[in-house]
């Protein structure tokens, strides 16, 4: 990795058009794609571990909560969607429809608990 040497690769079935959030807590990358799926990719086994469909193509970066271990992504359905990453495995809490196309990245007041997003 500091060499520049690629080490690993996973196939998406569409393109990958945000920046992927490393959740270094449970070892993985997370990851969506075009094809309306958020991959959550472990880097130490170097598989992807879990994947999920959001409704809709993925653009904006999803948001980590730590302190309430979930994470929260919004595709181009309208739908935000969040998701338990409480161990043995990952589920979906709540989605919401928000009507319009969302591009934008996540945003969390880890204060309140609050998730942001702008469409």
């Amino acid at each position: 990795m500091l060499t520049g040497k690629l080490s690993w690769t996973v196939q998406t079935d569409g393109e990958v058009k945000m920046q992927p959030v490393v959740d270094r807590t449970r070892n993985l990358i997370w990851c969506g794609s075009y094809d309306h799926y958020l991959y959550a990719l472990n880097y130490k086994d170097r598989c992807c571990a879990y994947k999920v469909s959001c409704g809709g193509s993925i653009y904006g970066s999803p948001a980590v909560d730590m302190a309430h271990d979930r994470i929260y992504v919004a595709c181009t359905s309208g739908l935000v969607t969040a998701i338990s990453l409480e161990v043995p495995s990952f589920r979906i809490v709540w989605q919401y429809e928000a009507r319009a196309a969302i591009f934008s990245s996540l945003a969390i007041d880890h204060q309140s608990g609050n998730v942001f997003v702008a469409w």
